[in-house]
């Protein structure tokens, strides 16, 4: 498309569109409309003292782009650079919706947190079918169908989330302004609306446009995001509602002007130029734009008035019609009654009868103009301003799964091979918190604690001596501290006046529980792990030289169908402690991948520990050998014995403890350390013997 120096050389032949009759028509001997009779250059422009000074303001230039402002051909402001959302990093094949859409949301949290730091907000994805900021609670709502399958609109997705954020930082001002102007206008809900819509579409290119100032590089997320939503829009002509066209217009001239056609350019030539001239200076800075929005409100608004007029008010004469016709029913239904009336009273009547209709026609040509404005929002692209969602929103079922996963704070880490220890397939590794998040879990947990009180407090009068300092003072020697006991012996001459003390402090220990979460581990194998696990948590709770992580472990998906991951459950670490009940939750899952699951342990200990140069001792349940896709005996046996001896060079004490029905055989082959038991009631003891003997108490 072809632009003028100003826009007032936009459409260059008009000399046949009517803007009175809002439509092509043909001119008379004096080139005025055949039709109304005004001249064809002409508009009503229904003067207010803003709109006023709008008319009588310069025709702005126009850049070859067709915009007033001087952006490229993005319509974007001086972004640098190119959008780096696809290098986040991919998933593996058989990663969840949800998981993928949780990792993208952390990062697009962060991408906002970026815009400002010192603006709060939340970040969700919408739910409701549309992108939008809640200015009160901070909350940020993104249209998330857009990833749910691909990340290919990552892009995209990042520059809504900026928007919004921009929206918290910036966009107060005009909220309280806008509330301030409709009440001490009178203005009804309608007019509100209308108000709002005209403020948002100028709102939105504001704030981007404070983006390019404080950063530059994120504007490349604003190029894709105009691009989707608006490149390849066709801003269509809405036949038969003036109003919402020139909504389409004002929308199209602020945030992507060439979608404005040659057709549309001639046919709202004279709204364009007021458009142009309002919105010149508009994004100067904040008074600015709230001039701006004044001016183009009050010119839209008087142009939806007179529309209506047109199409709606009763005329006089149809009034007295009205009043005539019911005075003729009176008098016919009153019959030989009327003859009781005078002259006077019937004119009364009358009268009484045409101010009826006056008020009849009043309110219903009150309501066509609310009627006329309010399909004239509904029926306008304005929903566009803020980039509408594209489809219903994401399912309640995959949003409650996402908020399921971030409250576990679930992660995801691809191991490489020299990481996992030579291990080519099956190198990921899931992590999340577990909760009881049902009552029999609670209930489960309250039980065992009763059931097992006298076992917990045995091994919690045991190990509390651990931890203690132990003072030893060696007395008569010949360097060290002056012994006051030894002064009376300083005339004898003796050497041996001094004293050593020693303190003999216990090295903190890290005491990791790892429990195989296998399918086979189900029902009464897994309720005694489980009371091990909380007699442990119980027992260690209160020692402040050791501390205890209780991991679970299963493979190929926490419920299956996962394959190629090693999935691991905190139900207890120094870092995680919100849920105290969280073990009754621990339950029998789906396969094994146990040298992955070891390593995976020992490097969160290692990070978490709170204790420099501690003991590591990790004591594994289990009932068998590894059994996973692709980790079978063969592959996983020499695997998990690989990392055992790989873990313990590091100075971890690695135990395995047998529940019935475990192969010796295997557990010989795979562990320097392990014992078998037979009577699982025995474990819990077993387990306490265990860390009695390693912390020597």
């Amino acid at each position: 498309m072809d632009y003028k120096t100003t826009v007032d050389d936009w459409a260059e032949d008009t000399d046949d569109f009517c803007h009175a009759c809002d439509d092509w028509t043909d001119a008379d001997e004096h080139g005025n409309c055949k039709d109304c009779g005004i001249a064809y250059n002409t508009i009503d422009p229904f003067l207010t003292p803003s709109v006023a000074k709008v008319y009588s303001s310069p025709a702005p230039s126009v850049s070859a782009h067709g915009d007033v402002w001087g952006r490229g051909g993005s319509y974007t402001w001086g972004g640098v650079g190119s959008a780096t959302a696809s290098a986040w990093g991919g998933f593996s094949t058989g990663t969840s919706s949800s998981a993928r859409m949780l990792k993208h949301k952390r990062h697009l949290d962060s991408l906002c947190k970026v815009v400002d730091p010192n603006v709060k907000h939340t970040l969700n994805f919408a739910t409701e079918g549309r992108n939008y900021s809640n200015m009160r609670t901070g909350a940020l709502f993104v249209d998330g169908t857009l990833i749910k399958d691909s990340d290919a609109k990552l892009d995209i997705v990042a520059g809504l989330s900026i928007h919004e954020k921009l929206h918290l930082v910036h966009t107060q001002p005009l909220v309280k302004w806008q509330r301030i102007y409709a009440n001490d206008n009178n203005l009804t809900n309608t007019q509100t609306e209308l108000l709002h819509s005209i403020g948002n579409i100028i709102e939105d290119e504001y704030i981007e446009s404070q983006l390019a100032k404080t950063h530059a590089g994120y504007v490349t997320y604003i190029d894709k995001v105009k691009e989707h939503f608006f490149a390849k829009h066709d801003i269509g002509t809405i036949k038969g509602n003036v109003i919402a066209d020139v909504l389409n217009t004002l929308l199209a001239m602020v945030r992507f002007p060439s979608t404005i056609s040659d057709e549309r350019k001639k046919r709202h030539a004279k709204h364009i130029q007021f458009f142009a001239r309002a919105l010149k200076d508009a994004l100067v800075n904040r008074e600015s734009t709230l001039v701006a929005i004044q001016s183009i409100y009050e010119y839209v608004y008087q142009l939806a008035v007179s529309e209506a007029k047109k199409k709606g008010d009763t005329t006089e004469e149809e009034i007295l019609e009205r009043a005539e016709t019911r005075m003729s029913e009176l008098l016919q239904e009153w019959g030989d009654s009327a003859e009781g009336y005078s002259e006077g009273d019937l004119s009364k009547i009358k009268d009484r009868l045409i101010e009826q209709e006056r008020d009849d026609a009043a309110r219903t040509d009150r309501y066509s103009s609310e009627t006329a404005l309010r399909e004239a929002i509904d029926k306008s692209g304005a929903k566009l301003a803020d980039y509408a969602a594209e489809s219903e929103s994401i399912s309640d079922r995959l949003d409650k799964a996402i908020r399921d996963l971030a409250d576990s704070e679930y992660t995801e880490d691809e191991w490489d091979s020299g990481r996992a220890l030579g291990l080519r397939y099956g190198t990921k590794v899931t992590w999340r918190n577990q909760h009881a998040s049902k009552d029999f879990h609670v209930d489960r947990y309250d039980e065992t604690l009763k059931k097992m009180k006298s076992s917990i407090g045995q091994l919690k009068r045991k190990i509390q001596l651990y931890g203690d300092t132990k003072i030893h003072t060696i007395r008569n020697q010949r360097r060290g501290k002056l012994d006051k006991k030894m002064l009376h012996k300083i005339p004898l001459g003796r050497p041996d006046l001094f004293k050593n003390v020693i303190v003999d402090e216990d090295k903190p220990l890290d005491v990791c529980l790892l429990v195989d979460e296998s399918g086979s581990m189900g029902s009464w194998k897994m309720n005694k792990a489980r009371q091990t696990a909380i007699a442990l948590r119980e027992a260690l709770k209160d020692n402040q030289a050791l501390n205890l992580w209780v991991f679970g472990h299963t493979a190929d998906g926490y419920t299956w169908g996962k394959e190629g991951e090693t999935n691991m459950s905190v139900y207890w670490s120094p870092t995680y402690q919100t849920d105290i009940r969280a073990i009754g939750s621990m339950e029998a899952r789906a396969e094994n991948r146990d040298g992955m699951a070891l390593l995976a342990s020992a490097e969160r200990v290692k990070a978490e520990s709170p204790s420099i140069g501690s003991n590591k001792l990790m004591i594994v349940i289990s009932d068998g050998e590894p059994s996973a896709n692709g980790y079978r005996f063969s592959t996983g046996v020499p695997h998990t014995k690989k990392c055992v001896k790989h873990l313990e060079g590091q100075g971890w004490n690695i135990i395995q403890v047998g529940i019935s029905g475990a192969r010796e055989r295997s557990m010989r082959e795979m562990f320097t350390n392990y014992m078998l038991v037979d009577d699982t009631n025995e474990l819990p003891a077993k387990i306490s013997k265990i860390i009695r003997k390693v912390i020597k108490v």
